[in-house]
Parts: C-alpha cells; structure tokens; sequence
C-alpha cells in the first residue's frame, strides 16, 4: 500500500478564491459551538472549534483584531476573553440570553483599545433593563481585557432588536434601536470621541403595538448599509388575523435617517430572521413554521415587486430561527441542532443559491436559536477596502485598488504578505510563486481625522491552485487496482481535467479510475491536474509495485556483547515491520540496524503496494562473558520466540547436570549437554504457568573448581 504523502493543502474561502480576515472572523454562540473562518494550510473554513465556554439560547456578539485573531465574545450577559475565560468584571451585565440580538460589540473608531458592548433585555424580562452598555479595554489584564465600564443605561423602551452600521465615513458606526410598542428608530453615532448621547430620531413603518411578541424580532441592514429589514415574531399575525409581514426601510447612513417605509406581507409564512446576500440584492427570510426560506430582491421599487419575487426554498427536515452572513460569502442557518444549515451561493436568484441542510457539523458544540451579530460590513465592505484583479495568473502580477469613504486625504499603507509593502493607492504587485496563498493587509489613515480602517484579503495571484495526489488499492496477486484522486483544487469551482498514465502504455481521464495490469511488475503511475493555465497545472509520480513476494531475511547471526548487526531483507515489498521492535534504530526500514542486549529473535513482515504479505524470521545470539546465566522464565506457545528455557553455558565450564523440579519436588526434566533445553512439557503433558526450580551442577576448566548453582523461573502462559 502506498505510504500516505502530506501536502501543503490551502482551502479557499470563496468561489472568486479571496476570503477576508476581518474582525467577525471567529464565531461563538450556542451551546458551546465555535467556527473560525481563517484561511489556514491544510484546514478546512470555516474551521470548528471546540474550545469556546460561552452557553446562550438566543443573540451574541464576538470580535477578533484586524488580523483575524480573537479578542472577546459575549451573550449579553457574561464577557469571555481570548482564554475562554470570564472577563475581569465581565459578569452580571443587563443583556438577556433569550434576546433574539443580545448583544453587539462595537470598537471605537480610531482606538485600539475601547469597545463598546451594546445589550438589550427580553420580552421575557418585560424588556426591564432596557438597551445598555459596557466599555471594555482591550489592553487591560495582559491583553486579556477588562470591563471598565458596566450597564450604562442607554434608553429605557426596548425592543430585542437592535444591530450596527457603518456610517457613510467608513469609520464611525451606528446603534440602530427600536422603541417598544412603537415605530421610532433611534440611531446612536459612536464615533472618535466615543458614544455620542443624543440619538438620531426617525419615525417610519407600522407602529408595532398589536401584540406583545411585536417587540420580538430582528433589525438587520444590508452589507452597503442602504436597506432596514425588521422583523417580529408571528405570534401577532396569528392573534390579529392579518398577513405575516416584515418592514423594509431606507436607511441614510450619513444622517442615520430611517425612512420609505414598505409592508412585505407573504402569505401562508411566519417569518422571525432575515439577512441580506453579500451583493445586498437579495433577501433572506426564515420561514421555521412551514420550513422553508423566502428569498426576494430587496432592491425592487415597490412592495408588490418585491412580494412577486418570492422563491420558496424547502427546508424539510429543519425549521430554522438565526440567519447570518459570514466572511466566506455563506449565508449560515441556525436551530436547534448539531449543525447549521447554509445558503452557499446567496447572490445567485432563485434556487441556485444552494440549500445544504447539514453545512457544518458543529461537534462538540451545538446551536440554538441565534449565531453571532457583527457590524453589517464585516464580512462584505464594498465601499472601503480593496478589491484586485489578476493581471497576469503565470507570473503572479496583480492590480490592487484601494477604496474609501473617508473624507479629505489619507495614507494608504499595504502589507503584501509576501515581504514587501508599498503606499500607493492602486499598486500592482508581483507575487512568486503565483499558486499559493497570500495575506494583503491594507490600512488606510485618515491625515485630517482620528479615523483608520484596516481590510485584509487572502488572495490566489495564480488565480487557482491545484495540488496532485493519489492513492490506490489492490488485492494480493490480482491485476486490478483502484486509484483514488486526492487532488486538491482551489477554489472548488475551478475547471480542471484528469489524465492517468499507468505505467503500461494505457491512460484514463476518469477521476477515479480502475485499471487492470497484464501482469506482475513495478509500474510508475502519474496523475497530471490540467488547468485552465498551464503554467498551474500540477502533476505526481508514484511507483505501483505488483511484484509476487518472496522475501528472505538475513541469516542468524552470533556477536559478541555490544555490538551492532545489520538486519535485512530481499525479495520486494514497500513496507517494512520488524517485531519485536526493540534495540532496533528504525524498525520500519528494510534494513535496519540492531544493538541487542540479549539472543533475540526478530520476526520481519513485508507488504508490498499489491497488498501481498509475507514474513520471516532472523535470531542474534549473544556471546556472553564467561558465566554460567539462567533466565528467569519463558513462553513456551510455539511462536519461536522463548519457546524453551536452557542455561547459557559460556565455552569455559562443562555441564554435569541441569535439573528441574515443580513446585513438590518431582523432577520435571534433566540433562547435561549444553544446548539442551526444557519444552514446558512432560510425557507430551502442558505443565501448569507456576513457578519452578532450578539446578546446575558444572565445572570450570580454567580452575577445577566444582560448581553448583540453583534457583527459580516461571512459565509465562
């Protein structure tokens, strides 16, 4: 069988092959559950993760720096820190683990260290604490973070709604809250100088006071921060009779401005989430009652459009309540399970955005009803950033332009990921080699202001990379095996073609072929991966040996005591196992080398890539020092390894008697010539595995003198 061959396997985030590493890039929520969606070298994204202590029902909120790594996450009601520990004043905060969006972490636009943590209470708390927030510094706690400030109120009428926008400068952010039983949206700035205290007012849409459950719900706005989805649970449609509808609003994210209210009514649903595809052209909305997702373009000029845009995706075996946009472009789908559901291409209308019921496996944690609120660019920014495009695919050349928002000049500082950097506003760069992974960082500084944003990108300057690999199986003595390729092409979506050379003049460009061979031999087997570029194309070799075995080990060997032998064996085979595997240097090498304290006999087993085995055997004897040396037992079983128990007599003393009784007394066995050993056997009998006595009597040559020795052994069984 062929040796398992590890490869420098990168896993793409997104079908264009970039995914940003940005601060939403690692998630907890649920019970337990954790995903990081950071490109790494021979791990899937996103990745699961099984570390995170964090157990909530409904809304959280986690933040990574701009390099992907984690800072904190919380539940609205307790502060973890990077160690998964609580946060030094991190508990008691007046958020509520049943608010559909507990919580939402905002960091202070050009300040590396102050994060504000916005909370709501639930309808099941009668909304009593109202929005609040905390002030974390980052720095605090050797990095690890402190709460500095705790449950400041924020305003009293709350609904479970609440989430962050980017404001039109690319730096600040907006708190968009709901009043509760009411129609006014409050849109509070965090800019530079921290939390400004008097909101932005705006009264839009139906006033939400027909039922108590109204204030259940969501606010989401689109990732260019043009669009308000609100959503409320269906409890009132059901209760009022009237067609289960969801708001969708303007939204001026220079002035925080809501407005344009319009009335989406889907018969036959009860909507409780939403969110928005990457490209803000399409809308999500769960469906859980009736298990489906209604998709509509938010875009249309009227509600009627919108309305007859609806495609109805079934989701039959799960009914789902949290709804999240992540950094790889999916659209993540949350109940109470051990996995999430997902939209894996949300921009595309209509059914081709992809249902998969079971995305990821979340083991050992699970979701509920929520996954993690971020500010609505973190994971798409079309306005500030970077975008590139492939210029040259072979030779790695690429055209980056950076893009901003931020009023008056400002610095642009690039971090290439390849040792060079540079602080024009649209480089071209030059990568070597093309196909494989590289992190751009790109800061942009505001001259005039305190503002900063920083945007990176894990880009393919090849465009793709592929990676050759395969493996195979086939039965001992039979002409017929079975390839598997373990090709690895990124992005998934790529064309790529397969051409087999077996070795015997025949191909295939199956993609898991099987092939049958005319006969025995060692055939050189390649897989060539045929790109779109043929400077990308990738290609293995690996030897295929279909040879019979007939193997022979090296020949029993005496040394003296200290010294090293060398061990072989002919006769074919690609792997080796030598047993027992002790005083060996490798025991996995056709020849290894053996420094034995004692005889021993080693047991060689030989396999070849055909699947046929065979053994055999070679035994190293000792010369001792001059001595009389009794074992203290043995394993008489027949597998040639201690099968009988003698004295070492060295050349220097003659042998008179060697006797053995059982534990009563009754001779057992007895002889005087050296070589001969005690079987376990009496009269063709097995004896018992008990303890036995020993006698000697010998003389040595050098002195005369007579010399009697006794003791006991055991038999091993």
């Amino acid at each position: 069988m062929l040796k398992k061959v590890f490869l420098y396997l990168v896993l793409m985030c997104l079908a264009a092959g970039e995914c940003d590493a940005q601060q939403n890039n690692i998630w907890y929520f649920g019970r337990r559950a954790g995903l990081d969606f950071n490109a790494s070298p021979g791990q899937p994204v996103p990745k699961v993760l099984g570390n995170g202590m964090m157990d909530t029902n409904e809304g959280c909120s986690s933040i990574c720096g701009s390099d992907g790594k984690l800072l904190f996450y919380s539940n609205g009601v307790t502060v973890y820190n990077k160690q998964h520990q609580v946060m030094l004043n991190g508990d008691g905060l007046l958020g509520n683990i049943s608010s559909v969006q507990a919580c939402v972490i905002i960091p202070q636009p050009g300040n590396d260290s102050i994060f504000y943590l916005f909370a709501t209470d639930a309808l099941e708390n009668n909304f009593a604490n109202g929005y609040t927030y905390s002030i974390i510094n980052i720095k605090r706690d050797g990095g690890n973070g402190e709460v500095i400030t705790k449950n400041v109120p924020l305003f009293n009428s709350c609904t479970e709604r609440m989430t962050a926008v980017r404001h039109a400068n690319g730096t600040d952010v907006w708190l968009l809250t709901n009043d509760n039983n009411s129609n006014i949206f409050r849109a509070w700035l965090v800019n530079c100088g921290g939390l400004q205290p008097v909101a932005v007012v705006s009264a839009a849409g139906l006033v939400m006071d027909q039922h108590f459950s109204m204030n259940n719900g969501m606010l989401k706005v689109s990732p260019d921060s043009k669009q308000l989805c609100q959503t409320h649970f269906p409890e009132a449609d059901v209760v009022t009779f009237t067609p289960n509808f969801v708001q969708l609003f303007d939204f001026d994210n220079a002035s925080g401005v809501v407005s344009n209210a319009r009335t989406i009514a889907l018969p036959s649903t009860r909507i409780i989430s939403c969110e928005y595809s990457a490209d803000s052209k399409l809308l999500y909305l769960t469906n859980p009652a009736s298990k489906t997702i209604e998709q509509v373009e938010a875009t249309l000029p009227t509600a009627a459009a919108v309305v007859a845009s609806r495609v109805s995706i079934p989701t039959p075996n799960s009914g789902f309540y949290g709804i999240q946009l992540a950094p790889d472009g999916k659209i993540y789908l949350a109940d109470i399970s051990d996995h999430l559901g997902a939209i894996t291409r949300p921009t595309v209308k209509g059914t081709g955005c992809t249902y998969v019921q079971k995305q990821i496996a979340l083991a050992p944690g699970g979701s509920v009803f929520s996954l993690p609120a971020y500010i609505n660019d973190l994971s798409v920014n079309p306005s500030n950033g970077f975008s590139y495009t492939i210029l040259d695919s072979c030779t790695g050349r690429v055209q980056f332009n950076g893009l901003t928002t931020i009023s008056g000049p400002v610095s642009w500082n690039w971090d290439f990921g390849d040792g060079n950097t540079s602080t024009a506003q649209n480089p071209v760069h030059t990568f070597t080699p093309a196909g494989q992974l590289y992190t751009v960082k790109l800061k942009i500084n505001s001259l005039s202001g305190c503002g900063y944003i920083e945007r990176t990108k894990d880009i393919l300057p090849g465009g793709l990379a592929a990676t050759a690999d395969f493996t195979f199986v086939s039965k001992c003595d039979s002409d017929y095996v079975r390839f598997t390729n373990l090709a690895s092409i990124t992005p998934d979506t790529a064309t790529v073609r397969y051409l087999w050379t077996f070795g015997d003049g025949n191909t295939s460009s199956v993609k898991d072929p099987r092939h049958t061979y005319a006969g025995p031999g060692v055939y050189n087997v390649r897989l060539d991966v045929i790109t779109s570029t043929p400077c990308l194309n990738r290609s293995v070799t690996y030897p295929l040996n279909l040879q019979i075995l007939n193997i022979l080990a090296s020949p029993d060997q005496e040394i003296d005591a200290g010294e090293s032998v060398n061990l072989s064996v002919t006769g074919g085979g690609s792997e080796f196992a030598w047993s027992p595997n002790k005083w060996l240097n490798d025991s996995t090498l056709a020849n290894p080398v053996s420094t034995p304290g004692n005889n021993i006999t080693y047991k060689v087993v030989v396999r070849n890539d055909a699947g046929c085995v065979d053994s055999d055997y070679v035994s190293i004897k000792i010369r001792p020092l001059p001595g009389i040396y009794m074992p203290t037992g043995f394993t008489p079983n027949n597998d040639r390894l201690n099968d009988v128990i003698r004295p070492i007599i060295t050349k220097e003393f003659t042998l008179h008697r060697f006797a053995i009784y059982n534990r009563w007394g009754t001779q057992v066995f007895e002889t005087n010539v050296k070589d001969k050993g005690w079987n376990g056997l009496v009269n063709g009998v097995v004896q018992d595995g008990n303890v036995y006595i020993w006698v000697i009597s010998a003389t040595d040559n050098r002195t005369g003198k007579r010399i009697e020795m006794k003791g006991t052994f055991v038999i091993i069984r």
